[in-house]
């Protein structure tokens, strides 16, 4: 859940009317994190939060990482 807070947490600094299209994070065997479990927990945790309907696409790495590396984000005006 705290990756989703994270998230929400920039939209504000985004600027108004902004979605979230996709969340790209970067996960490593040694942060404690299974990818698989994340993804499969994003998809419910996001549901019900200002970023539903956004995709998750996880990068994984070889190290201990664990972090948010990319947004992407529209103008909601362009989706209307």
């Amino acid at each position: 859940m705290s990756l989703i807070d994270a998230v929400c947490d920039e939209l504000p600094r985004l600027g108004e009317g902004v979605l979230v299209r996709r969340v790209r994070i970067r996960v490593g065997p040694l942060s404690g994190v299974v990818a698989d479990a994340l993804a499969f927990a994003f998809d419910v945790a996001v549901s019900e939060s200002p970023i539903a309907g956004a995709r998750l696409e996880i990068e994984t790495t070889s190290g201990a990482e664990l972090e948010l590396a990319a947004l992407e984000v529209v103008d909601d005006a362009e989706n209307r």
